[in-house]
């Protein structure tokens, strides 16, 4: 389970850090920054708002809030998969 987390947390960091890089080569980096933390928290409410259907949900506090705007679609992907495998 301890492995399982840090494993994870590893795998954040790395999303983390190619959407930085990302940011940093685009000449966009607002702009990009932005899109990237709209995407993230539209997916995190669109999967609590229709995980009802099929039983999942993602709780929204200040962890998931801020893991799905630093790393965007990947990161609420490794919160379900963290959801159902922790």
């Amino acid at each position: 389970m301890q492995g399982a987390k840090i494993f994870l947390g590893i795998v954040f960091s790395l999303f983390a850090l190619v959407n930085f890089i990302s940011f940093v080569k685009s000449k966009k980096f607002f702009t990009t920054l932005f899109l990237t933390v709209l995407q993230g928290l539209c997916t995190l409410f669109a999967v609590n708002l229709l995980g009802g259907y099929i039983s999942v949900h993602i709780p929204v506090n200040l962890w998931t809030v801020g893991i799905s705007s630093v790393g965007g679609v990947p990161a609420v992907i490794m919160l379900l998969l963290c959801g159902s495998f922790l």
